[in-house]
């Protein structure tokens, strides 16, 4: 037991170290990884216990008679959205039923737990969720003390040590999320520990008893960020397809430069003004998505300023979906929701009438350009 005390107690201390270091991935999604001063939060709480010896399942007792009291606090952080470490420090009054065993004994301890998130392990993270079941796995401590909360007075060396026990924890939080900062938890909890702890056992087998405990109360959040922030990836397809793009205008601008200034033999040439203006402003999208990316949010801004320095002009806005991705009614109503995103980021970002705004989505049936990737994309037309 002592090889697994420390191995448990090793994986516990690694965790902690490591987790500050890795970034943060959940069920595919990548999260910015958070300060050192993120995601800690205290908790306080109170509740009952009932110890467990071979002799006091043979008492007759009732149920009542055998529930004693303990109080924890509680230090922890949240290194992932799945995982996450906490130091217990707790006490309180154990009452004993068994024979030849005092009546009552007070203690005091800790252990230190690692937290695992079943619902955003299994499911998905969701900052609002309400409730969350949380499994725990740990290692304490437990001092035993007499009914005045002194140190027993051991009988010569016979009770030498005997009120002190490594333990062993496991249990399930039920978290109920209150705001963003506090939260209410009910915490069923069981723990082993050697059976000499109360007094029992000296002369026997080394062997265990265990403790069932049950807790309630509040976690606050202790300042910093409380959650997780998924990053915002950008395709890499996309990326390099714009990057082309680039460099065959930087190609046709070097092209262009080495033309001659002016050309006195060519005939005039008479500048046509359309009435119709067409702003090249389009928006690119992630595949599958409907977010605007930071890198895009300059094109939705200059039609915004177009737009305010000509009062008059009103925009079409066109977003289509990639042909290689995707069935044809889900890339409708993907296209959909980009044309409705770049709108209402005009009206909502930059306070543009609505009236001054049309939409439409083509999905997949149209692909405005050759590149398949470049299609994820929102086109403003202006009049």
């Amino acid at each position: 037991m002592k090889k697994f005390s420390l191995l448990l107690f090793s994986a516990l201390i690694a965790f902690s170290i490591s987790a500050q270091e890795v970034q943060n991935v959940s069920e595919g999604t990548v999260y910015l990884k958070n300060k050192a001063s993120d995601n800690w939060y205290m908790g306080i709480g109170g509740g009952t216990n009932l110890y467990m010896t071979k002799g006091e399942n043979d008492a007759d007792a009732s149920f009542g008679d055998r529930l004693g009291w303990m109080g924890q606090l509680e230090f922890g952080r949240w290194n992932t959205p799945n995982w996450g470490a906490r130091l217990v420090i707790d006490g309180g009054n154990i009452k004993h039923v068994a024979p030849d065993i005092a009546a009552e004994q007070n203690w005091v301890g800790g252990h230190v737990d690692l937290m695992y998130n079943i619902m955003n392990a299994w499911g998905s993270y969701n900052p609002d969720r309400v409730y969350s079941l949380i499994p725990y796995l740990g290692i304490g401590y437990m001092y035993g003390l007499d009914e005045d909360w002194k140190k027993p007075n051991p009988d010569g060396d016979l009770f030498k040590h005997q009120n002190q026990s490594l333990t062993y924890n496991v249990g399930l939080i039920n978290n109920f999320q209150l705001s963003k900062s506090v939260a209410l938890f009910v915490e069923l909890g069981w723990r082993v520990m050697q059976e000499t702890f109360d007094g029992s056992g000296l002369g026997g087998d080394f062997e265990y008893d265990s403790m069932f405990t049950g807790t309630a109360g509040f976690k606050f959040g202790l300042g910093g960020k409380q959650g997780f922030t998924p990053a915002e990836l950008m395709d890499y397809n996309l990326i390099n397809d714009l990057n082309s793009q680039i460099n065959r205008l930087r190609a046709e601008n070097e092209e262009l430069s080495l033309r001659p200034e002016s050309c006195p033999e060519c005939p005039e040439v008479q500048t046509v003004v359309s009435e119709g203006v067409y702003v090249p402003n389009v928006v690119f999208f992630r595949i599958n998505s409907s977010t605007i990316d930071k890198g895009q949010q300059v094109s939705v801004y200059n039609t915004a300023e177009y737009l305010k320095a000509n009062e008059n002009a009103k925009v079409n806005i066109i977003a289509y979906a990639d042909a290689q991705t995707g069935t044809p009614d889900y890339n409708f109503a993907l296209s959909e929701r980009r044309a409705r995103a770049v709108a209402d980021a005009l009206t909502s970002e930059y306070g543009i009438d609505s009236d001054r705004i049309s939409i439409d989505w083509k999905g997949d049936t149209v692909q405005p350009y050759a590149e398949n990737d470049w299609n994820r994309v929102a086109i403003f037309f202006v009049d």
